[in-house]
């Protein structure tokens, strides 16, 4: 294999994510990687490698266009969700919704269906759904670890899948970079390959319904039953965890500096304040209306140049999506800021406090996307710039590719994509840039190893479909499960959990849809297995594991022969 890094290109990420499950310092975990990743492309010279990961990739970063834009609109919204927090507005709305999640039950699967209806953008609906759900989820005794993980595994699954989101365009796009790579008549064409390909991500629609399963049947497993078991009991040592765990959380920050400042200006300060629910359903209605305007607008814009009668998904695929979150966001603290002022809810430190300790609360999370992303960069092949140059990078996903896809029979080549797939983004911590990498190439692989005896490719197989739908779901897996991922890092932060609990405590529940995506999915599909007995037996999978594997927390928390459980964090 000619590589010219070889097996050195997985150190980094190797290192940082063994670094942060053991340390559970993420931050100094990624650095650490992305330091080492720099010696490595410097051929083992210290000094140059720290100059080169440095200034190639974390000066790179930090000052990036679209970086600075997902800095931006994560500050705002801490900002905005800090204000209608303090002022009660949060509590208000969650008076709103507690008569219909009265019970752990409803608890979560009114997050899992809020998650559903956020559907067109991760970012979005893991920054709204942990600062408006998690005052519910604790009083109904249900754990920060359960209510990341319900948000992580909604997500980025449903905007993945969705017709209209910010993930559309990107999706068919890489597809059609493998079309254009097949040198034959008859093409399928990309969107077609995409939206065939839906009841073949098997991973992304198990993990969606996975969630609601674990609620109704109300079986846990693994550090999840821990968690939760914990949650229940509240006993003094898992309130203590629960505060360390609020000291990461927007409204942990509020609350603590809010009542610091009051005690210094000799304020009577509102952290415990309830006021009406518009108070924080109007800011948050205002950011999802300017981003799906803007969506609208930039989408309708750029396609109305090259397609004449643009559909609606068409257009919102090709909106801006990082512009529309950042103005959005923008826009939703000044409507906040309006609306509240002339209420006298806070006084004015308060007021001016309350949105500086919401901007704070972010940085946690900003350090570890800034350094993800750097970790992600320094780990992708080298490309070529705009003055001629070359990038450096490690190229990591291209030593996996040729490690796994050599010799590979076609009855295989679901489950390898899903592997490869999935083993690229938990290493790099990135699903879209893991399609980008197997987007085009699983499409134009499965044509040539499909027709190399001459054959005529069917655009409707389903091992072709099959293979789409692997690299769509295998990223979004891998993504779940890796430590350095933007939007597993985005849901533990705004839920107030500890961010190697949040891993911890969701592998298990990825692990078991990748599984069932394995043995009942795209194994059965590359021996001719038909789609629809393939869910059949993965839903099977999924309800006999929890059956059999699962407790109920409740009955174990309240049981008093079993002892306190072991905290994940």
């Amino acid at each position: 294999m000619d590589h010219p890094f070889g097996w050195l290109s997985l150190v980094p990420p190797l290192a940082a994510i063994i670094l942060a499950i053991v340390t559970r310092r993420t931050v100094l975990s990624l650095l650490i990687g992305i330091l080492v990743g720099g010696v490595i492309l410097a051929s083992g010279n210290p000094v140059t490698g720290i100059w080169i990961a440095v200034s190639e990739f974390i000066w790179a970063k930090l000052t990036e266009g679209s970086k600075l834009q997902v800095y931006g609109f994560t500050i705002l919204i801490g900002a905005m969700i800090g204000l209608v927090s303090a002022s009660g507005g949060i509590r208000g709305l969650v008076n709103l919704i507690v008569p219909f999640a009265n019970t752990r039950v409803r608890g979560q699967v009114t997050t899992w269906l809020m998650g559903m209806i956020i559907f067109f953008d991760d970012y979005a609906n893991s920054l709204l759904l942990g600062g408006t759900m998690r005052e519910v989820t604790d009083r109904l005794k249900i754990s920060r670890e359960k209510l990341a993980y319900i948000i992580d595994s909604t997500a980025a699954p449903v905007s993945g899948l969705a017709l209209i989101s910010t993930w559309v365009a990107t999706e068919i796009g890489f597809i059609q970079l493998g079309v254009d790579q097949i040198d034959a008549a008859n093409k399928p064409e990309a969107f077609q390959l995409f939206l065939e390909s839906i009841p073949y991500r098997f991973y992304t629609l198990w993990a969606l319904l996975l969630v609601p399963m674990v609620a109704l049947m109300r079986r846990d497993f693994g550090p999840m039953l821990t968690a939760e078991v914990n949650a229940i009991r509240s006993n003094e040592e898992s309130e203590k965890r629960a505060s360390a765990s609020d000291e990461n959380s927007a409204e942990g920050w509020i609350n603590r500096k809010l009542t610091h400042f009051s005690m210094q200006h000799n304020l009577d300060v509102g952290t415990s304040l309830t006021s009406h629910w518009l108070n924080a359903a109007i800011p948050v209605g205002t950011l999802l209306a300017v981003v799906l305007g803007l969506l609208y607008y930039t989408g309708y814009q750029e396609i109305s140049q090259t397609v004449e009668s643009p559909s609606l998904m068409q257009i919102f695929g090709k909106g801006d999506s990082y512009a529309a979150l950042l103005y959005g966001s923008a826009v939703s603290l000044v409507v906040a800021v309006i609306q509240i002022a002339p209420q006298r809810l806070l006084s004015g430190g308060q007021f001016g406090w309350s949105i500086l300790m919401g901007m704070k609360s972010m940085v946690p999370a900003l350090l570890i996307l800034w350094f993800a992303a750097a970790l992600a960069a320094e780990t992708d092949k080298p490309k070529e710039l705009e003055d001629g140059l070359m990038s450096v990078g490690l190229n990591t996903a291209g030593y996996l590719e040729g490690l796994l896809t050599e010799n590979l029979p076609v009855t295989m080549l679901p489950t390898t994509i899903f592997l490869l797939a999935a083993a690229i983004a938990f290493s790099t911590g990135t699903s879209w840039g893991t399609m980008g990498i197997l987007g085009p190439l699983s499409v134009s692989l499965t044509y040539a190893m499909m027709t190399k005896d001459g054959s005529t490719l069917d655009i409707h197989d389903p091992i072709l479909l099959t293979v789409v739908g692997s690299v769509l779901s295998g990223a979004i897996f891998g993504d779940h499960c890796s430590p350095i991922s933007d939007t597993t890092i985005l849901s533990s932060q705004s839920c107030g959990c500890n961010h190697v609990a949040h891993v911890r405590t969701q592998m298990p529940y990825a692990i078991l849809g990748a599984i069932a995506s394995v043995i009942a999915g795209t194994l059965p599909i590359g021996f001719g297995a038909p789609m629809f007995l393939c869910h059949i037996l993965g839903i099977g999978v999924l309800v006999g594991t929890l059956w059999v594997a699962g407790r109920d927390p409740e009955l174990v928390a309240a049981d008093a022969s079993e002892p306190a459980m072991e905290a994940v964090d």
